[in-house]
C-alpha cells in the first residue's frame, strides 16, 4: 500500500461534532511536551556527528510550543463550535477550563513566591533561590494576571531569573481562552473562517512589521497579537473537521500539505534559518509555516482510523503518558532541570552527561507529575462533573481527555 492511500482512505467517517476522545491526539500532545524538553534540558558538547544532530534537534526544540498552539486551537474551538447555541456554552467551558488550569499555575506561583522564601528563613540551602526569587517578586502581579509576556515584550528583554520564563506561553493561552468563546459564539462559520485568515496575515504581518522596525527578538516572539497565526490555523483545520465540504478534501490533502510545507521549512532553513530560536526567519514566516504543518499534522492524527497505522503510532504508551501529563510537566520542567543540572556529574564522562542530564530532568519531571496527577489534579477536575459541556447530565460519565496545551491537559 502506497503512502497516499495509507493516509488517505485510512480515515474516520464524517462528523459533524466531533468531540469524541482521538487517543492520537494524545500521543500529538505528547510529542509536544518531548520537544520542548529537547530544547530547555539537552544540551550536548561539540564534536562528532550524533552530537552534531542532537544540537540541530534540540536547537529547534522551541517549535513544540508552537505544536501546543495549533493543538490548542484545535481542539479549544473543536468544543466551541461543538457546543456553540446550546445552555450553559459560556457556563461549562469557563468552569471546566478553569479547573484544569488554575489550581497548578497558581499553586506554582504561590510555592515561587510565598513557600520558597518562607522556606529559607529556616533551612539556609534554599536562600540563594529564594533571594533570585525575591528579584522576580517585583515583577510578580504580572504573573498573577497572566500578562507576563505583556512584560517580557514591552521590556524587550527576558528577566535575569528564568525561574518563570517559560509561563509566557501560559499567558497567551489564558488570553486565547477569555477571548475566543465569544468571537466563536457570535461569528457565523464564514465569518469565523475570515477572522481567523485575517488573524493569520495580521500575524504575520505584525512581526514582519516589529522585524523592520528593529524590535528586540522577545517582542516579536511573546506577545498573544503576534502568535494568534498558530492558534487560528488549529482554529481553521478544527472547522475543516466538521465542514462535511472541506472534511474529505483535507483526508485527502492534509498529509501532503504537511509533507510539502515541511519541507519548505526545511528548505528554507538551509539558506535562511527559521528553525532556530529567536532568529529573522523563524519570528517572520518561520512560526507561519509552522502554523501550517502542525495543523496538517493534528488534522491528519484527529482524521485517522483508530486502528490504522497513524493512529496507533501516536497511540503508544509513552506518548500517551507524556501527553496526559504534558501540563504538570511543562509547568515544572525548567527548576527539575536546573536541580538535575546542580548534581554532582564530574564522575560522569562528558560524552553521555547532557544525555544522563535530559533523561534525569524527564523522568523526573514525569514522576512528579505523575504524583500531582493522582494526588492534586485528578480530584480538583472530579467536579468537572458539576459543569457539564452541552448535551451531558451532571450524572455522566466524565469524556475522556480530548483537549490539551502546556497549559491544560485535559478538557
Amino acid at each position: 500500500m502506497n503512502w497516499r492511500s495509507l493516509l488517505t482512505f485510512q480515515t474516520r467517517e464524517f462528523s459533524s461534532t466531533p468531540s469524541d476522545h482521538r487517543s492520537a491526539l494524545d500521543g500529538v500532545r505528547g510529542i509536544a511536551i518531548l520537544v520542548v524538553f529537547l530544547y530547555d534540558c539537552l544540551k550536548l558538547p561539540t564534536g562528532g556527528i550524533v552530537n552534531l544532530l542532537g544540537r540541530k534537534l534540540s536547537s529547534a526544540g522551541w517549535t513544540g510550543v508552537d505544536l501546543f498552539f495549533v493543538l490548542s486551537g484545535f481542539l479549544i474551538t473543536g468544543i466551541l463550535l461543538d457546543s456553540r447555541g446550546q445552555p450553559g456554552y459560556f457556563r461549562s467551558f469557563f468552569a471546566r477550563r478553569s479547573l484544569r488550569i488554575f489550581p497548578l499555575y497558581f499553586t506554582a506561583l504561590w510555592v515561587t513566591f510565598v513557600a520558597v522564601p518562607w522556606v529559607a528563613r529556616y533551612w539556609s540551602p534554599a536562600e540563594p533561590v529564594a533571594q533570585r526569587v525575591a528579584v522576580l517578586s517585583h515583577d510578580q502581579v504580572w504573573f498573577w494576571t497572566y500578562t507576563q509576556n505583556w512584560m517580557f515584550a514591552f521590556r524587550g528583554h527576558w528577566p535575569d531569573v528564568s525561574y518563570l520564563n517559560h509561563f509566557w506561553s501560559l499567558a497567551v493561552e489564558e488570553q486565547f481562552y477569555l477571548v475566543w468563546p465569544f468571537v466563536v459564539c457570535w461569528a457565523s462559520s464564514r465569518t469565523l473562517t475570515r477572522i481567523c485568515w485575517g488573524a493569520v496575515i495580521g500575524a504575520l504581518l505584525l512581526r514582519v512589521g516589529l522585524w523592520t522596525q528593529g524590535a528586540p527578538p522577545v517582542a516579536m516572539y511573546v506577545p498573544t497579537l503576534a502568535r494568534v497565526d498558530s492558534l487560528c490555523m488549529g482554529a481553521l483545520f478544527a472547522m475543516g473537521l466538521r465542514s462535511e465540504i472541506w472534511y474529505p478534501r483535507l483526508c485527502r490533502w492534509a498529509p501532503w500539505l504537511m509533507l510539502g510545507a515541511g519541507g519548505l521549512l526545511v528548505g528554507i532553513d538551509c539558506v535562511w534559518p527559521v528553525l532556530k530560536s529567536e532568529q529573522p526567519g523563524s519570528q517572520t514566516i518561520g512560526h507561519t509555516l509552522l502554523a501550517v504543518v502542525f495543523g496538517a499534522f493534528i488534522f491528519t492524527a484527529a482524521a485517522a482510523k483508530s486502528d490504522g497505522v497513524v493512529a496507533r503510532g501516536l497511540s503508544l504508551r509513552a506518548l500517551a503518558l507524556l501527553g496526559q501529563f504534558s501540563y504538570c510537566m511543562y509547568v515544572l520542567h525548567r527548576p527539575v532541570y536546573k536541580l538535575v543540572n546542580k548534581l554532582d556529574w564530574s564522575a560522569v564522562p562528558e560524552s553521555v552527561r547532557g544525555l544522563l542530564i535530559f533523561a534525569g530532568a524527564l523522568l523526573g519531571s514525569l514522576a512528579l507529575s505523575a504524583i500531582s496527577w493522582k494526588f492534586f489534579e485528578q480530584p480538583i477536575l472530579s467536579l468537572k462533573s458539576w459543569f457539564p459541556r452541552p448535551g451531558e447530565t451532571p450524572a455522566a460519565k466524565p469524556v475522556a481527555p480530548l483537549t490539551a496545551d502546556p497549559a491544560a491537559a485535559q478538557a
